[in-house]
């Protein structure tokens, strides 16, 4: 997630405010400290403008 927002040029507050969550809990995704419902993930990954269903390649 966070090569990706990177990527694009997001900070954590652009991408929170993209995906209608907050700052603080995008820092908990990218650090593993939070369990995501699919329903975040749906979202971080349109945020993204990533697909949530296929995993990204290295």
């Amino acid at each position: 997630m966070r090569r990706r927002r990177a990527e694009r040029e997001l900070g954590q507050e652009g991408l929170a405010h993209q995906c209608g969550t907050n700052r603080t809990y995008l820092s908990g995704v990218e650090r593993s400290e939070r369990n995501v419902s699919i329903d975040d993930i749906a979202r971080i990954a349109k945020g993204l403008r990533v697909s949530a269903a296929t995993p990204s390649e290295e």
